[in-house]
């Protein structure tokens, strides 16, 4: 079967070279003709993703048919697997997950050529142009370097097995999250890139594009990682759902900077100051993407989740590369030729306007800070620790969680001639929450002043909700900002986590903080299933 199934990836990589060839092709055709080889491109790609998904197909049954011939599904599976984690050996290795990540990529951009209107040729040329030749790309990775269907050089009769700590309920679920999440911000990377060079960012809908896919991306991106942080903290015995690791901290890079260019969609409505920044920040997440799949798989930084380093290591520098040129290419033109028309006089849309830069400057400031302070190790011999995240990251959160306060504050007045008696509901509950965490708990300063922070917001948003739901206004936004204020109260407290090695003899007696004592008094041996165990 591995012949059959490595003949099939071939045609995908052929397929997709086709659909590129064809529509840069078009582009210098007159229209008649053009539409026609363009309709080509259009049914290759199409065809491309199609056959993509009978190979993850056979790879899974030759995984769930314990295959050992092929060399993948020796090393990551055994026969004595159960059939959930045969299947989620499939993305334990680096050439399956690649594969998944490709049929995702594929899949969701066969999807939007079919959902998308058509209709400006330059505009879709372009778009077919970029997006087959990145799925191309992939092809061309795994027909080269990754090999998924390679064959076992030795015979292995009941197979390697998987890792133990890969033997849980949430891997099941978070690869795949993580993978698809990546691959629905392809859509607006490709979108706004053809629009750009296109002329054609008054395309009707095109903002609207941006802000269903981005939206997709950061739905799934973010149930990814919070499944992922729950499997940490079950086998990993990290004490907590999140430790900085490198792995970790590149995957909120194009989570940040997504929720940056969803804010900067937002204020696209109120003001056109905004429009630079939307195709500035939306196609960034796909190629923040690119960087956390670099960091996972060339090695050059220690982590749990770390693939060992391969061949892949110089395509996916160079690609990263490459498409980072075309963004700045972007941005460069957008510079040039998007116009802004002058801002109308009005309060409350300026309130609104400031309140949603800021919230983008922040987003988009924690993201570098986090790149920056994860990949200072490559290129400096520095030790970033986890209290440089914790004091840094905390403050913009603080900051986040105030901004959220403020807008909800601020958009009541499209309902509310004053805002006073909420404004002060809310001022009463933060003095109140920062008073009580203060006095009652054994916290710093700092963290009873966040406390008091989220409090204000949380009514505030609570408000907000309350007369959207009465008026018919979207609540999806206040949902989601009451999100934004649990992560970080949680955040804030996963902070105090304090985990101590100590030797103490019989007798002998710990302090931890200024409120619980710990004395060692004796050890009890338990027999279990012939086990003997010893524990308290």
């Amino acid at each position: 079967m591995s012949d059959f199934a490595g003949g099939f990836l071939a045609v995908v990589f052929l397929l997709c070279g086709l659909a590129a060839v064809f529509s840069l092709t078009a582009l210098k055709l007159e229209i008649g003709p053009a539409g026609k080889v363009l309709s080509w491109a259009r049914a290759a790609m199409l065809a491309a993703a199609g056959l993509s998904v009978v190979v993850l197909i056979l790879l899974a049954a030759a995984f769930l048919t314990d295959d050992f011939s092929i060399a993948v599904v020796a090393r990551f599976s055994s026969a004595e697997l159960p059939y959930c984690y045969k299947l989620s050996a499939l993305w334990a290795g680096s050439a399956g997950s690649l594969l998944f990540w490709m049929v995702a990529v594929m899949a969701l951009f066969a999807l939007w050529l079919l959902v998308s209107e058509r209709g400006d040729l330059k505009f879709d040329a372009l778009t077919l142009s970029i997006g087959s030749g990145i799925c191309w790309w992939f092809s061309a990775l795994l027909v080269f370097a990754a090999k998924p269907f390679a064959g076992c050089p030795v015979t292995i009769d009941n197979g390697m097995g998987l890792n133990p700590l890969l033997q849980n309920f949430w891997m099941l679920i978070h690869p795949p999250l993580m993978f698809i999440g990546y691959s629905a911000f392809l859509i607006p990377f490709v979108v706004v890139s053809a629009a750009v060079l296109a002329g054609r960012t008054e395309l009707a809908g095109f903002y609207e594009q941006l802000r269903r896919w981005l939206l997709a991306g950061l739905c799934l991106l973010c149930l990814g990682i919070a499944m992922g942080a729950r499997w940490s903290y079950i086998e990993l015995g990290w004490g907590g759902y999140w430790a900085w690791d490198p792995v970790e901290n590149a995957s909120l890079l194009p989570l940040l900077v997504g929720l940056a260019a969803l804010h900067a969609l937002v204020g696209g409505k109120v003001s056109e100051k905004f429009r630079f920044w939307v195709i500035a920040l939306a196609p960034l997440p796909f190629i923040l993407c690119l960087v956390a799949t670099f960091i996972t798989r060339s090695g050059i930084l220690a982590s749990v989740h770390s693939f060992e380093r391969n061949v892949m290591f110089s395509a996916l520098l160079a690609f990263i590369g490459c498409c980072f040129l075309l963004w700045l290419a972007c941005i460069i033109r957008a510079a040039k030729n998007v116009t802004v028309s002058p801002a109308r006089p009005d309060k409350a849309i300026s309130d609104k306007t400031g309140l949603l830069f800021w919230a983008c400057v922040i987003f988009v400031f924690s993201a570098a800070v986090i790149g920056v302070a994860t990949l200072l190790p490559v290129i400096w011999t520095f030790v970033v620790t986890r209290t440089f995240y914790d004091s840094v990251i905390s403050g913009a959160g603080v900051i986040s969680a105030f901004l959220v306060g403020l807008a909800a504050l601020s958009g009541l007045r499209k309902s509310n001639r004053t805002i006073l008696p909420e404004a002060l509901g809310c001022s009463a509950a933060g003095l109140i929450s920062y008073g009580l965490v203060f006095k009652l708990l054994d916290v710093t300063l700092l963290m009873a002043l966040a406390c008091g922070v989220c409090a204000f917001s949380f009514v505030a948003v609570f408000i907000k909700l309350w007369v959207d739901s009465k008026t018919g206004g979207r609540i999806g936004g206040n949902i989601a900002h009451l999100g934004l204020l649990l992560f970080v109260v949680s955040a804030g407290f996963s902070s105090y986590e304090q985990i101590t090695q100590i030797q103490l003899a019989k007798g002998g007696k710990m302090m931890l903080g200024s409120r619980y004592e710990f004395v060692y008094d004796s050890f009890v041996h338990k027999s279990s299933d012939g086990i003997i165990k010893v524990g308290p």
